[in-house]
Formats: C-alpha cells, structure tokens, sequence
C-alpha cells in the first residue's frame, strides 16, 4: 500500500448522518444517489463514509457514520437539508490516503499500516476516517476486486 499526503479541497456535500449497521450503507447510498439524480446534481467524486467509531469494534447495530457525496457547489448553492439528507461544506484539509485493495473484512490492516506511517513520519491523526468507495463491494462479482480509499486527517508535526 502506498501512502500519500494530499490536499482535499474545499468541498459541497450531500450527507446522511446515521447510527445503525454497515448493512445499511447500500440502501442509504441508493436514497443519496436518487436524491442527487432528483435535483439534477453533478457529482464531484465517489460516495465516501466517515467513522466515528470502529466498526469492528462495535455492537453491529451501533455504528455511527455519516455517508455521503461530493456535490458541485454553484449547483447546490440554494439547497437547504432535506429530510434526513444535509448539504454540509467541507473545508480544505491534509489526509494521509492509501488504497485498499480487497474486502472490506481486511481494511483493519491498511488502517494499522497507516497509522504506522503516521508515527514514523511524524504526523498527528486530528480527525475521523473516511473511506472513499471507489470500487464498491456490491459492483464486483469478486471482493478482492473492491477499491477503497482511506484517508485519516492530519497534520504534521
């Protein structure tokens, strides 16, 4: 895995907050791209998670994420929320980003390979992990074909 520093820009997005099961996540991704084809939106990247607690840490029920999308900012310049889907703005930050490759059971270890590199190059995780669905686990026939993005906000110490 290769791990990189790099600079997401400030962005528009369209957000479900939610407590529950990663089972969720496919029904919660279908709402958010309806919404999306709904409002006419152009997207601006891949659907993503951010945790705010380990899932292979907690009751399977009691995982919070927020899942969402990049959204184009001069196209949704007048929304308001909607329902259970908010229009937040994202401001510019650092991450550490490496790519998974494979299932979703294995991203532990990419996670601990990452937060190796943090310490040995001198950088402090200031924030929630996001996991950008590249290659989504329900558009492949095999799991290790799954592409994901983690990103761990930082700084440099």
């Amino acid at each position: 895995m290769d791990i990189i520093e790099k600079t997401i820009n400030d962005e528009k997005i369209a957000i479900i907050n939610h407590k529950g099961s990663l089972n969720d996540m496919e029904t919660l991704m279908s709402q958010l791209s309806s919404w999306v084809e709904e409002k006419e939106l152009t997207t601006e990247g891949d659907v993503f998670a951010i945790f705010y607690n380990n899932p292979r840490r907690v009751d399977e029920n009691a995982v919070v994420y927020d899942l969402g999308i990049p959204i184009n900012k001069e196209e949704a310049k007048d929304l308001i929320d909607e329902g259970n889907i908010r229009i937040v703005d994202i401001l510019e930050h650092k991450v550490l980003s490496g790519i998974h490759e494979g299932p979703l059971s294995t991203i532990q270890e990419s996670y601990n390979k990452m937060a190796e590199y943090s310490i040995e190059n001198k950088y402090d995780i200031i924030g929630s992990p996001k996991e950008v669905y590249i290659i989504k686990y329900f558009e492949v026939e095999d799991e290790n074909d799954i592409m994901t993005e983690i990103q761990l906000p930082v700084i440099k110490m």
